[in-house]
Protein backbone atom coordinates (compact mmCIF):
# COMPACT_ATOMS: atom_id res chain seq x y z
CA UNK A 1 0.00 0.00 0.00
CA UNK A 2 2.54 2.34 0.57
CA UNK A 3 4.21 1.74 -2.40
CA UNK A 4 1.11 2.48 -4.54
CA UNK A 5 1.02 5.82 -2.39
CA UNK A 6 4.16 6.65 -3.47
CA UNK A 7 3.40 6.26 -6.76
CA UNK A 8 1.12 8.18 -7.10
CA UNK A 9 2.51 10.87 -4.99
CA UNK A 10 5.66 10.89 -7.35
CA UNK A 11 3.90 10.89 -10.83
CA UNK A 12 1.75 14.00 -9.49
CA UNK A 13 4.92 15.56 -8.04
CA UNK A 14 6.71 14.90 -11.89
CA UNK A 15 4.08 17.32 -12.96
CA UNK A 16 5.48 20.18 -11.60
CA UNK A 17 9.03 21.19 -12.27
CA UNK A 18 9.78 22.65 -9.25
CA UNK A 19 9.20 19.33 -7.04
CA UNK A 20 11.44 17.10 -9.43
CA UNK A 21 13.47 15.55 -6.01
CA UNK A 22 10.31 14.92 -4.28
CA UNK A 23 9.32 12.81 -7.16
CA UNK A 24 12.63 11.05 -7.28
CA UNK A 25 11.99 10.72 -3.31
CA UNK A 26 8.76 9.02 -3.94
CA UNK A 27 9.58 7.18 -6.51
CA UNK A 28 12.25 5.58 -4.57
CA UNK A 29 10.36 4.57 -1.49
CA UNK A 30 8.22 2.76 -4.00
CA UNK A 31 10.71 0.84 -5.68
CA UNK A 32 12.20 -0.46 -2.46
CA UNK A 33 8.59 -1.09 -1.18
CA UNK A 34 7.61 -3.50 -4.25
CA UNK A 35 11.06 -4.88 -4.77
CA UNK A 36 11.10 -6.30 -1.13
CA UNK A 37 7.13 -7.42 -1.79
CA UNK A 38 8.58 -9.03 -4.52
CA UNK A 39 11.36 -10.78 -2.70
CA UNK A 40 9.36 -12.26 -0.13
CA UNK A 41 7.29 -13.94 -2.59
CA UNK A 42 10.03 -15.22 -3.90
CA UNK A 43 11.50 -16.41 -0.68
CA UNK A 44 14.95 -14.36 -0.61
CA UNK A 45 16.85 -14.56 2.53
CA UNK A 46 18.37 -11.38 2.20
CA UNK A 47 14.56 -9.49 2.05
CA UNK A 48 14.35 -10.36 5.40
CA UNK A 49 17.27 -8.65 6.69
CA UNK A 50 15.82 -5.60 4.32
CA UNK A 51 12.79 -5.95 5.93
CA UNK A 52 13.87 -5.70 9.73
CA UNK A 53 15.85 -2.35 8.56
CA UNK A 54 12.66 -1.07 6.69
CA UNK A 55 10.95 -1.81 9.77
CA UNK A 56 13.60 -0.22 12.16
CA UNK A 57 13.51 2.34 9.56
CA UNK A 58 9.72 3.42 9.44
CA UNK A 59 9.95 3.02 13.89
CA UNK A 60 13.02 5.41 14.26
CA UNK A 61 11.26 8.03 11.59
CA UNK A 62 8.13 7.62 13.61
CA UNK A 63 9.62 8.23 16.50
CA UNK A 64 11.38 11.55 15.38
CA UNK A 65 8.20 12.86 13.53
CA UNK A 66 6.07 11.83 16.87
CA UNK A 67 7.31 15.28 18.24
CA UNK A 68 6.67 17.58 15.12
CA UNK A 69 3.50 15.39 13.37
CA UNK A 70 1.95 13.19 16.15
CA UNK A 71 -0.36 11.53 14.61
CA UNK A 72 1.96 10.91 11.38
CA UNK A 73 4.95 10.01 13.81
CA UNK A 74 2.06 7.09 15.48
CA UNK A 75 1.09 5.88 11.98
CA UNK A 76 4.84 5.93 10.89
CA UNK A 77 5.47 3.97 14.45
CA UNK A 78 2.53 1.51 14.25
CA UNK A 79 3.61 0.29 10.43
CA UNK A 80 7.34 0.20 11.55
CA UNK A 81 6.14 -2.03 14.56
CA UNK A 82 3.58 -4.20 12.73
CA UNK A 83 6.12 -4.86 10.28
CA UNK A 84 8.54 -6.12 12.60
CA UNK A 85 6.51 -8.44 14.30
CA UNK A 86 5.19 -9.98 11.17
CA UNK A 87 8.52 -10.82 9.70
CA UNK A 88 9.40 -12.61 13.50
CA UNK A 89 6.79 -14.24 13.38
CA UNK A 90 6.26 -16.12 9.71
CA UNK A 91 9.98 -15.50 8.97
CA UNK A 92 10.27 -19.16 8.56
CA UNK A 93 7.54 -19.57 6.64
CA UNK A 94 9.02 -17.06 4.41
CA UNK A 95 12.21 -18.83 3.91
CA UNK A 96 10.64 -22.56 3.50
CA UNK A 97 9.62 -22.70 0.08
Amino acid sequence: MIGLFCLFAGGLNLIDPTKYLHAVAFLSVTAVSWGYVFGIYMGRREVVALGFALSAGYAGFGLWQLTLHPALGLLLLGIGVYGGGALAYYRKLILEV
